[in-house]
């Protein structure tokens, strides 16, 4: 199997198996190779990386090229680096995806910096626009306010994904593939930090995760105010739902980034969300996508977020959240 020249994604270990982000990244490199007859490549490093190789192949890669070393055992910025980039200069990829969590973020700008490659970062899709091997990336810009196409001209092309983006293919243990073990000189370096324990922090029973919340509500600009958004807030809470903002509120100062809803927020995919006096920009619009059921609340019947909205009220969101409280409680009953 020809190994090089192909699209390479940078896999993440969580718990021993794939992080969800990986699994994500995977589904969006096999749909990228597929248009352009090449393979899916996966890069891994750590102490112990066979349970996450063999699941790379179920979902979607064609290959793993893993680099074991006790070092490796927790994510370091420099053993990893120098690990991730030896396979880049071995199997020379047309492309490395990289999924923007933490590590992700601070893994992708050293590798860009040890590769001399270019890297465009938090990407929210990737596409072929041509005939050759250049990809074109998209990404937010001015704080979502739009969106910009970029290529790169060096190889390989390099990006951050957000997670939450593209859906991972299902789990298929009957796909086969090749799994190469690489050894790296690491030159004796040792990781800089050790983890020795996790320590879970006390949960806020007054706050619902947005990211786990089966109801999300979600309160924009029609609000009013800082007064209106709490009364939006209260809504949230009699019903058992999150709350979430849009980037407005946020701006204004009315909310923390924390519970900012949208691409440059908090992705979500809750079986209701419901949107008060959200106008429904693009950025918005990303974010909330993947939610089962959508229902609009806006006085202006031209909002986007109708566009999109599976359900749409036209009409004061003070007057139509009473109404919302009773039937919902009712459906709980």
């Amino acid at each position: 199997m020809e190994l090089k020249q192909n699209i390479c994604v940078y896999i993440e270990i969580a718990g021993g198996a794939l992080s969800p982000l990986s699994i994500e990244l995977l589904g969006k490199a096999r749909q990228l190779a597929d248009a352009k007859g090449k393979k899916v490549v996966a890069f891994v490093a750590g102490a112990d990386t066979a349970k996450a190789s063999q699941e790379a192949i179920s979902y979607g890669a064609d290959a793993v090229a893993a680099v074991e070393d006790g070092a490796l055992a927790a994510y370091d910025s420099v053993l990893y680096t120098k690990a991730i980039a030896a396979l880049a200069e071995k199997y020379e990829p047309s492309v490395i995806l990289i999924g923007g969590s933490p590590d992700g973020r601070d893994l992708g700008g050293r590798l860009s910096a040890q590769l001399g490659v270019g890297l465009v970062a938090d990407c929210t899709d990737v596409r072929f626009e041509g005939d050759d091997d250049t990809l074109t990336w998209i990404r937010p810009a001015y704080t979502g306010k739009l969106f910009v196409k970029i290529q790169t001209t060096t190889r390989p092309q390099l990006a951050t994904i957000s997670d939450k983006i593209f859906r991972g293919n299902g789990f298929d243990d009957s796909r086969s593939g090749e799994i190469i073990t690489e050894t790296v000189d690491l030159g004796g370096l040792k990781a800089v930090q050790k983890v020795t324990a996790f320590e879970a922090l006390p949960a806020d029973v007054a706050e619902l995760s947005l990211e786990e919340a089966e109801i999300v509500v979600g309160a924009g600009r029609g609000v009013g105010d800082e007064e209106g958004m709490n009364k939006v807030k209260a809504f949230a809470e009699a019903i058992g739902a999150g709350f979430g903002v849009s980037k407005p509120l946020v701006d204004n100062g009315w909310a923390l980034h924390d519970i900012q809803i949208g691409i440059t927020g908090k992705k979500i995919a809750p079986k209701i969300y419901i949107a008060l006096g959200v106008s429904g920009a693009i950025q918005h619009k990303l974010g909330v996508q993947d939610s089962d059921i959508i229902i609009a609340v806006n006085t202006d019947p031209d909002a986007p977020i109708f566009q999109f909205a599976h359900y749409g009220i036209v009409g004061d969101l003070f007057e139509v959240m009473p109404v919302l409280e009773e039937e919902i409680k009712k459906m709980k009953a």
